[in-house]
């Protein structure tokens, strides 16, 4: 059960990786020809707390699959923090990873996630134009204070303001 969970969060985060290493995402320099998004109003909540950051987001789609990832490389709370979704099908939440290297229980990385046909958790996807929101509950890391505890299911809703969608 803990390895389906890991591979929710590693699905999340390795598409969130694809889209940055195409250079799809926005640094606030863009030239009108570019595919990508500005940063818009995107934003994430995590057990009904808004995440401060300055998130630059991308959003690319390709084969029925949409990426969606929103990135902070310098967030106070949680250092290098990535949020992504995979939405499949036009509708489908596949995954969900919200991952920072620091602001986790007991000193931990961050690590929240979903994954569909995974136990526990949830997802739904609204969209509005170029805007997408995904909510639900993810499985959050085990605090290594009270392991016995397990995981637990934390609340998320993540907007992402796509101003373009690159199509691939």
């Amino acid at each position: 059960m803990r390895s389906n969970r890991i591979a929710a969060v590693t699905t999340a985060a390795a598409a969130a990786l694809a889209l940055l290493v195409t250079g799809c995402s926005d640094n606030n320099t863009t030239t009108p020809a570019s595919p990508i998004s500005t940063t818009g109003n995107s934003t994430a909540q995590v057990d009904g707390k808004t995440i401060d950051a300055r998130f630059d987001t991308t959003c690319a789609e390709q084969a029925g699959t949409l990426a969606l990832a929103l990135t902070d490389l310098d967030n106070t709370t949680y250092g290098n923090l990535s949020v992504s979704a995979t939405i499949q099908g036009g509708d489908t939440v596949q995954a969900v990873a919200i991952a920072g290297t620091k602001g986790g229980d007991s000193g931990t990385p961050y690590a929240l996630g979903y994954g569909a046909g995974a136990p526990g958790g949830t997802a739904k996807l609204t969209k509005n134009g170029t805007t997408y929101t995904v909510t639900g509950e993810g499985i959050g890391g085990v605090d290594l204070t009270n392991p016995l505890a397990g995981p637990k299911n934390i609340p998320f809703e993540i907007t992402f303001a796509c101003t373009t969608v690159v199509k691939g």
